[in-house]
């Protein structure tokens, strides 16, 4: 018996059959259709007499608010000459050139297990090239039988990831895993690591390629917001340890219990206990004005060796060089240091709070308040006050102005802030929730508009994202928005860049002051790891380096853009201005 082609020249063919039984699939014949058939891969027919190709399929249709289907449906389709050349001559160039083509959901790794005796060389090729492109199931069917077939380079990859220039520095003990790396000078970095119940801070020097000193340390803080646990401040390495519970029920309201300054020596400076305040603010209390987050002071400020450490309603003050207190300094009206803090030139002290500024001079005496009824999210250098909904009001003189968006229809609403506003010398950038961006000059007017933003970090739903979207280098801005897109605008609102992204954005910071980097999560199906992806950006927008680390862990760069990172126990470096073949 004959195709429909040879009967009727029929391309199509389709036929419905009511539900008899929702727990059984209906089998619908398909001699009527093709024949006497061959039955080359699954859903495929080839007819005797003319060699036409048929993919024939059967699913349930009907009311797609119906539960279970009322009707199955078979459909027939003659496959064109292009596809059919792949069905009857299966190769590995012919999946390259078809895999945007049609086809029943199994038959490229159907053809995979064909080819995979005769052309393992190439399939092991296609494994190391990534095509990104390629079906998920391609890429699924190639990490499993490279897996199995090159087990020893298979593990190798696992550990060394990609890029392949990519340098082995060191080898801890087999459980000993890196949690965090931070340079502390150009080529020392400092690291901690995780070892069962143990944690060590450490050292590494670059340049004599060894570990220069090793202490054991408490727990670090990772139990509430995801807040920088190891880090340099002015001179010093600074770690968050230990644990405080801030709400039965909120999680993100934990906080640290510990602050340990270092030496770049490793030897302990000072070890405080901290009573940081962190509360969740009530949109009844502050409507219009703020919105329902949280509001915190994991912040502290060193200068010339002075910290400044909040601690309940006061400000502790401690000389580094001493490494003890040497001064509690009450805040007025029971107001919140927020960590912040920076000196005039005439030697006076400017204290952020968490709602108004305090001014203390040489001899301890304030000489400037102003206190908001309301939490700002950001204060800038002119005293401005900047608002969850769009309202900047100034310290100076008391007024108030308000960013609004008039829709098509009229109507007039208050703009919402995505994230923290970033000051730029002579202005300010704005992103606002799900309409666009402002670049403002220091009088808050406009400069520019954009049609992006950034990701929206102080939302309603955004609780505990302490990252920042957008930060500012010598004369640029880079913002970066999860799956939309990274840009980059100099000063004057000139577009340097605009790259699509479709993943979410880790992190994005400067090592130079002029280079931008920005850690985006990555997953190609490759690989069951988690894995990034690393972009490093020129002042003028373009992209020097992109590769895919084996791992977020542990990830920091040098002022020279030397990247180490963590996989396990082993820290590999890698120089991000080197290209790879």
């Amino acid at each position: 018996m004959s195709c429909l082609f040879c009967q009727k020249g029929s391309s199509h063919f389709s036929r419905l059959e009511p539900v008899q039984d929702e727990r059984q699939t209906h089998r619908f014949p398909t001699d009527d259709i093709v024949g006497n058939a061959q039955n080359p891969f699954t859903e495929i027919y080839e007819c005797k007499n003319c060699q036409s190709l048929w993919w024939i399929r059967t699913r349930g249709t009907g009311d797609p608010r119906s539960t279970y289907p009322e009707f199955y449906e078979q459909t027939a389709e003659r496959i064109d000459d292009h596809r059919s050349d792949l069905i009857r001559n299966p190769s590995i160039s012919g999946i390259l050139s078809n895999k945007e083509s049609a086809f029943p959901y199994n038959f490229f790794e159907e053809v995979l297990e064909v080819l995979k005796n005769s052309k393992s060389d190439e399939l092991k090729t296609l494994y190391y090239q990534r095509d990104p492109s390629l079906p998920a199931n391609v890429k699924r069917w190639l990490l499993q039988w490279f897996q199995k077939e090159f087990p020893q380079e298979f593990q190798k990859i696992q550990k060394n990831g990609f890029p392949t220039a990519a340098n082995l520095l060191f080898t801890l003990e087999e459980e000993e895993i890196v949690i965090v790396s931070e340079f502390i000078t150009k080529d020392q970095f400092a690291f901690i690591t995780s070892k069962k119940d143990n944690f060590f801070l450490q050292s590494y020097d670059l340049t004599n390629q060894k570990i220069l000193w090793k202490i054991s340390i408490r727990r670090p803080f990772r139990e509430g917001l995801s807040i920088p646990i190891l880090f340099y401040q002015s001179g010093y390495l600074c770690s968050y340890q230990g644990f405080q519970k801030g709400s039965e029920y909120y999680p993100k309201l934990n906080r640290p219990d510990t602050l340990c300054i270092y030496d770049l020596f490793g030897n302990q400076i000072v070890s405080i206990q901290l009573a940081f305040k962190c509360f969740e603010i009530l949109s009844t209390e502050e409507r219009d004005i703020s919105e329902n987050r949280i509001s915190h002071n994991f912040c502290f400020t060193i200068i010339d060796d002075i910290l400044y450490l909040p601690h309940q309603s006061q400000i502790q003050v401690y000389d580094l060089k001493l490494g003890k207190l040497t001064q509690t300094i009450k805040m007025p009206a029971g107001e919140f240091f927020s960590g912040r803090a920076f000196q005039t030139e005439s030697g006076n002290i400017l204290f952020h709070t968490l709602k108004g500024i305090l001014g203390i001079n040489v001899s301890g005496e304030i000489i400037f308040q102003y206190l908001s009824p309301y939490h700002p999210v950001f204060i800038d250098s002119q005293f401005q006050f900047y608002y969850y909904y769009a309202i900047v009001e100034s310290a100076n003189t008391g007024e108030k102005k308000t960013f609004k968006n008039t829709t098509e229809f009229g109507i007039s609403l208050v703009r919402e802030l995505a994230s923290l506003p970033v000051e730029f010398p002579g202005g300010i950038y704005l992103s606002f929730s799900l309409d666009g961006s402002l670049l403002l000059n220091s009088h808050l007017e406009i400069i520019k508009s954009f049609p992006f933003t950034t990701t929206d970090t102080l939302g309603p739903h955004s609780f505990g994202i302490t990252k920042t979207p957008a930060i500012t280098t010598e004369d640029r801005i880079i913002i970066t928005n999860d799956f939309s897109g990274i840009y980059m605008i100099d000063f004057s609102g000139n577009v340097l860049l605009e790259k699509p992204i479709q993943s979410e954005v880790l992190s994005v910071f400067t090592f130079d002051g002029k280079h931008a980097v920005v850690l985006l999560s990555f997953h190609d199906d490759y690989t069951d790891k988690d894995q990034t992806e690393l972009l490093l950006l020129s002042p003028k927008g373009e992209i020097i380096t992109q590769k895919i680390l084996s791992e977020p862990k542990g990830i920091s760069v040098s002022f020279d853009g030397i990247c180490v990172f963590s996989d396990h126990n082993q820290m590999f470096e890698i120089d991000l201005f080197v290209t790879e073949n």
